[in-house]
């Protein structure tokens, strides 16, 4: 067995060298691996065998606490039988009882419970339970020849004492015409005897009975029936002396200093036992708390060992080769890098070689990307060259356009005083609405072109002032008199922004509230709510006018976007509202519902963190303005 063992380990040695000398990392990673495998499968083992062995020990030794748990109850049991049972009539009546039946249970688990100890213990422990079930056997041959006599002697008027009793009675009765005295002299020390436990009224008892009985036959009207009585009694009384003297005068006699003894001899036995398992127990987990220390020193020695090996048979070659690439890409000219090791696997000379060829491959695409970047800086040139001619073109082309627009309107508006006649009146207003939405489209696309070109200005704003220059700006479109205006301002820190953009918001917001405004409810109103922290500024703007289709909400930001067919705009105002929220850092979501209303939500930051606290203004808090209804 020893020799199959001897070849089959060196078989897979001579496997495992056979790997090692294989020029690939699959394969010394696959040898390491192996290695370890089969070492971790040997200490599993192992550590699992000492384990289970471990764990058999402590539950012998629980198991022995629990048999000595069972033991003690019943010695527990027993002397409440003895203080309890002996006084009961029940028990005497039927020779039944809840003791005895709990006992044949204890008694039960005992046997069980030390059979299954033995049945896995080693020679040391079952020794020791041999000698305790010796004890506990000759414990129970005891108890039961003490519940015997127990049984036997009776209790009132059960058993032997009932039967002495009864003849005791009888000799007391008056038809007998017995010495009262005599009598009474027999009751007495018979009840001395069996409460004091002395031998000396035994002798007493016998004494009174023999003259008792010597002047019952003298005389000749002799009493047979009391006499017989008489001597029934006697009789008795020395059977239930002998079966006490038996079952102990006191607990240092008889049958119960026999118990007491034993009981002693099991406790002392059973702490034996307990302690010689509990050293059993100890030494088996100080065995298996030194195996895994020396396991773990194992595993630490091993992975130094197992690492100093794959760091010079792998890591070394990584090592040189990663030197190479280094000095290679650190260099700002092109090397071709040379490497060769014996030792190096095959994947590290493969390695060499794809990098040698990415590092040609690199030089000439870093070389194209010269290239590429000298035509590209050409071009960025050009791009910024257009960008100005552009700007340049469209306010040229906006100051152009505007000069003959508000000419024209100057000649409609001569027309309109000058010519009376009725028909060609709509014809020149159409005219002059045309006009505007051309002005209002030139604007736009500058105010555009600025929003795109234009940094950040931020500076304090002052909401009030604002809201009034935009209101009072619109005061004159068709319908605007008729809104209500609610401005409600919670401001508890100054706000900075670009007061340009923000005025192109509320513009925006203001002239689109007038102009889709549903006169047809009673109260069309305009309610502006901010409230202002000290990071951001949030702006609710909310109308009651004809609302926005939920097939609309999600494109009215799109560019010549137009969610009214009958829109007179361009498109393009809320594509610029939108561009300039998010210039502004901002961000805004809509809420709108047909024939309704609008709602806005636009949140802001603060640009104070922007301004230079040298060139920051003193600048007085304003109160926090109460809500107004203009």
């Amino acid at each position: 067995m020893l020799t199959n063992k001897l070849l089959w380990w060196c078989v897979h040695l001579k496997y495992m060298m056979q790997l090692l000398k294989l020029n690939s990392i699959r394969s010394r990673m696959l040898s390491g691996f192996l290695f370890l495998t089969l070492l971790i499968i040997c200490v599993a083992a192992v550590s699992i065998y000492m384990l289970d062995q471990t764990n058999r020990i402590i539950a012998i030794h629980a198991r022995i606490s629990q048999l000595e748990i069972t033991t003690l109850s019943l010695l527990k049991n027993d002397n409440d039988f003895f203080d309890l049972e002996t006084i009961n009539q029940r028990y005497f009546e039927t020779h039944e009882s809840s003791y005895l039946k709990k006992r044949d249970s204890l008694r039960k688990l005992i046997v069980r419970g030390t059979n299954e100890i033995v049945a896995q213990s080693k020679n040391g422990i079952v020794e020791s339970l041999q000698q305790v079930d010796t004890v506990l056997n000759q414990y129970n041959t005891k108890f039961e020849l003490l519940e015997t006599l127990l049984f036997e002697k009776g209790f009132k008027d059960f058993g032997l004492e009932g039967q002495m009793r009864f003849h005791a009675h009888k000799l007391e009765e008056a038809q007998f015409h017995l010495d009262q005295y005599m009598v009474l002299s027999l009751r007495r020390n018979e009840k001395d005897f069996f409460l004091r436990h002395e031998v000396m009224y035994i002798q007493n008892v016998n004494q009174i009975a023999y003259r008792f009985i010597i002047e019952l036959r003298k005389n000749e009207t002799i009493n047979l029936a009391a006499l017989h009585h008489l001597q029934q009694y006697i009789q008795l009384f020395n059977k239930l002396a002998d079966i006490q003297i038996q079952i102990g005068l006191s607990s240092r006699d008889g049958l119960r200093a026999d118990l007491n003894a034993l009981s002693d001899q099991l406790v002392q036995r059973y702490f034996s036992l307990s302690k010689y398992s509990d050293e059993v127990s100890s030494a088996a987990q100080t065995q298996v708390r030194v195996f895994f220390l020396l396991v773990v020193a194992g595993a630490v020695i091993f992975s130094l060992i197992s690492g100093y090996w794959i760091s010079k048979k792998l890591s070394s070659p990584i090592a040189k080769l990663s030197k190479v690439m280094s000095k290679v890409v650190g260099s700002k000219k092109y090397i071709s890098p040379s490497f060769s090791i014996e030792s190096a696997a095959e994947e590290i000379n493969t390695l060499t070689q794809s990098f040698t060829h990415l590092i040609q491959e690199t030089e000439a695409q870093m070389n194209e990307v010269k290239l590429k970047s000298r035509q590209l800086k050409g071009r960025n040139l050009e791009l910024k060259k257009l960008n100005k001619e552009l700007d340049s073109f469209i306010y040229s082309t906006a100051h152009d356009l505007r000069s003959p627009l508000t000419s024209l309107l100057g000649l409609l508006n001569i027309m309109k005083y000058e010519n009376q006649q009725d028909s060609i009146k709509p014809h020149i207003q159409m005219m002059e609405n045309s006009i505007n939405r051309m002005e209002d489209f030139i604007e736009q696309i500058v105010g555009y072109s600025k929003n795109k070109r234009l940094a950040l200005q931020p500076g304090i704003i002052e909401f009030n002032s604002l809201l009034s220059e935009v209101f009072d700006s619109h005061q004159f479109l068709p319908g605007a008199a008729a809104i209500q205006h609610i401005i409600d301002i919670q401001q508890k820190t100054p706000f900075y922004t670009d007061r340009g953009r923000l005025h192109i918001l509320f513009n925006n917001l203001i002239s689109n509230a007038i102009r889709y405004a549903d006169f047809s409810k009673p109260n069309s109103f305009i309610q502006v709510t901010i409230v202002i922290e000290d990071s951001y500024a949030r702006i609710d703007f909310t109308d009651n006018g004809i609302g926005i289709g939920s097939e609309h909400i999600e494109k009215i930001f799109h560019m010549f976007y137009r969610a009214n067919a009958s829109s007179k705009g361009s498109g393009l105002g809320l594509f610029i509202f939108k561009e300039t929220i998010t210039k502004l850092g901002g961000h805004v979501s809509v809420e709108s519902t047909l024939g309704v209303g609008t709602q806005f939500r636009i949140k802001l930051p603060n640009l104070a963190a922007t301004i230079k606290k040298t060139s920051e203004p003193n600048v007085i808090m304003p109160n926090p303005q109460p809500e107004v209804v203009l």
